[in-house]
């Protein structure tokens, strides 16, 4: 990675148009493009030079694979308009899906274990003339060459500002030449772990040359290589110039999910591009509108965690903008223009963090990390995503949510966190030493393994009692059984069923009723330490009962009380947001507050009703008295009180979003 300065307002411009398609670009028009990145107050664009179909839009390919249909060269009329109205121009390649090369080069295809096709349905046989659906290329094959020349091509005749990779990584592949390289390299082919360490290798590989072609020719080109933003994989950062989220709320995203990867991918040095989509679901929409209010908050979001705005579209075969979409894009747009002076530069700011080992974000269990960011946001608590490699000081408080497993340096690095006054909450396996049944951390508690119940139930004491139900209420999965030692204060008391639920063994329609209460808290706190014994991140992200938010919350308040947290507001329901972003140069904080109600209608996720709130009270913590507070960009001053290192003011109403200034 490299320092780059992306602007704000993109668009990523799909365009996967098969060979069936006619006169393709043929209504492609200079003025016609030219007015739609204006009216889209559009500043960034990532075109096509080679779609999904394995066609290429510019004339006289080397290898003979343009468009078959194609009236013109409309990456190089693209890029020159690009020029003329100062719009950065990165060009697209795609590299997993290639329809043309799948059909003409059957060996070059991803294979299974089972001898079928990676992501076609698993109906059919492998070699039926007629299977539905991508197939995914391997670049193990003489595929690369392809990819590589493509790129090349590009490279020298148009010299854009970026190359964009997509469909990138390498599943597992046992194609002809991978599981003959492999027996080479003394791998099993049968054997998924080296199946998977050859998969990696493959991947690096295809990174290293693509990546290292590219900086050969301008070393100040953008890279990336959609596929390649995973969280902890730090070997293969160094590939790119940036990262870019591919979030679509409406595509079965969901609006959550966003805010979880960039709070974790704005703790790395390179700019973070936020990417949502124009259509009411999902790409290749062609007719599809978003209700712009939704793509206007979609917007909003992004900006307030600290990431550059992308918004997807997809352009007509004939080749011809479509004004609709960038008047709704535009009006999104215009929203950011306005507050591009509180937004450049601008890092997220937050002093609490949820924690991922490794072995979470590799094992497939983020759903805790979800849960948990969820939980966060819902209060209103500014927060980021690490992992084990990055620092810890900074930070108040560190949750690290159910599968986190420790390892000595992890271990060492908590307890140091600790005694400089940080405080922790963890949950299930989290703090659970990695490779036995034994807590690495001092939780006042004797680990004794995985709990044998199918499900159990919390009973809260008086301590953390407010808000809740007095009564045993579910959690749906056990968790870990402990012992206390009688050093830790014990919060909740874990509740049995009755009996394990089986087949031939049950009561009622689903869970067995709650029992006697068992030796085996559900939470306990030791000094600047609390342990919930179950999973209970997981199970709020799957289930989402307000029960468990809450029960988590109370424990979250004996650590991090309201009264010292970086920013508290009152005003603001469940589905608000408040994220801090800090302006170094300018030396000023801006608080982004926004409001929007996601409806789940059908199969998506849609805002439609932006209400306006009522007062909005805002305590916020600063080192110094500020010189101003005022709402941005209207330049509205607040009146402001500032006592023992807070300062308190109220908005006095939010209508979807609203910055506030607080400057020094």
């Amino acid at each position: 990675m490299f320092p780059t300065n992306l602007p704000y307002r993109q668009v990523h411009l799909d365009f996967h148009t098969s060979e069936h398609c006619l006169n393709v670009g043929g209504d492609f028009s200079e003025k016609n493009f030219r007015a739609a990145l204006r009216l889209g107050r559009v500043k960034s664009i990532n075109f096509f030079a080679c779609c999904h179909h394995g066609w290429v839009y510019y004339p006289n390919s080397s290898l003979g694979i343009s468009h078959p249909n194609l009236k013109t060269d409309l990456v190089g009329r693209m890029i020159q308009v690009c020029r003329e109205e100062g719009v950065n121009a990165e060009v697209y390649i795609t590299v997993g899906w290639n329809e043309r090369a799948a059909r003409q080069h059957p060996e070059w295809c991803i294979r299974r274990p089972d001898g079928m096709y990676q992501d076609c349905p698993p109906e059919g046989h492998p070699d039926s003339p007629r299977p539905w659906g991508w197939k995914r290329l391997c670049v193990n094959t003489d595929y690369l060459n392809d990819v590589l020349t493509v790129t090349k091509e590009i490279l020298e005749r148009y010299n854009p500002s970026g190359i964009w990779y997509d469909i990138t990584g390498q599943p597992p592949c046992t194609c002809a030449k991978c599981t003959a390289d492999m027996e080479k390299l003394g791998l099993d082919p049968t054997n998924s772990e080296d199946q998977r360490k050859f998969a990696e290798y493959v991947y690096k590989r295809y990174l290293q040359r693509t990546t290292d072609l590219v900086w050969s020719h301008n070393p100040k080109t953008t890279v990336y290589h959609n596929g390649s933003s995973l969280k902890a994989r730090h070997d293969l950062y160094p590939y790119e110039s940036h990262i870019e989220i591919e979030s679509l709320p409406t595509g079965g995203w969901g609006y959550d999910h966003f805010p979880s990867n960039a709070r974790y991918f704005t703790q790395l040095p390179t700019q973070v591009v936020g990417m949502t989509g124009k259509f009411h679901e999902s790409w290749g929409e062609f007719g599809g509108f978003k209700n712009p209010v939704a793509l206007k908050y979609e917007c909003a979001q992004i900006v307030s965690l600290g990431c550059l705005a992308c918004t997807g579209d997809q352009l007509h075969p004939l080749g011809k903008m479509d004004m609709e979409t960038y008047r709704i894009i535009g009006e999104a747009y215009e929203y950011i223009e306005k507050r591009e002076p509180w937004l450049i530069g601008a890092k997220p700011k937050a002093d609490v963090a949820v924690l991922g080992t490794m072995e979470m974000f590799h094992g497939g269990h983020e759903g805790a990390i979800l849960g948990a960011g969820k939980m966060l946001m819902e209060a209103q608590i500014p927060h980021t995503v690490i992992d084990e490699t990055m620092p810890f000081d900074g930070y108040r408080f560190i949750i690290l949510p159910d599968k986190g497993r420790l390892d000595p340096g992890v271990r060492d690095k908590l307890n140091r966190f600790m005694e400089n006054g940080g405080k922790l909450l963890l949950s299930a396996e989290s703090g659970v030493e990695k490779d036995s049944w034994k807590f690495a951390l001092d939780m006042g508690l004797i680990c004794e393994g995985k709990s044998p119940w199918d499900v159990e139930y919390v009973k809260v004491r008086k301590s953390i009692a407010n808000g809740l139900v007095t009564s045993p209420f579910l959690l749906y999965h056990s968790g870990v059984a402990a012992k206390p030692d009688g050093t830790g204060e014990i919060l909740a008391d874990t509740v049995a069923p009755m009996f394990n639920r089986t087949w031939a063994h049950f009561s009622s329609h689903r869970n067995t009723p709650p029992g006697e209460v068992i030796a085996t808290p559900s939470a306990i706190q030791k000094y600047n330490l609390i342990y919930i014994a179950q999973p209970i991140f997981s199970m709020y992200n799957s289930d989402g009962m307000k029960l468990h938010r809450d029960y988590v919350l109370n424990c979250i308040e004996r650590l991090y009380p309201k009264a010292e947290r970086l920013i508290s507001v009152d005003g603001l329901q469940s589905c608000g947001r408040a994220s801090v972003t800090h302006q170094e140069e300018e030396n000023r904080d801006i608080i982004h507050l926004l409001y929007a109600t996601p409806v789940k209608r059908g199969c998506v996720e849609v805002i439609e009703d932006i209400v306006t709130t009522g007062k909005i009270s805002v305590r916020y913590r600063c080192d110094r008295e500020p010189k101003s507070i005022k709402l941005v960009p209207e330049n509205k001053a607040l009146k402001a009180k500032f006592a023992d290192g807070f300062v308190e003011f109220t908005v006095p109403s939010i209508t979807m979003a609203q910055l506030v200034c607080v400057e020094y």
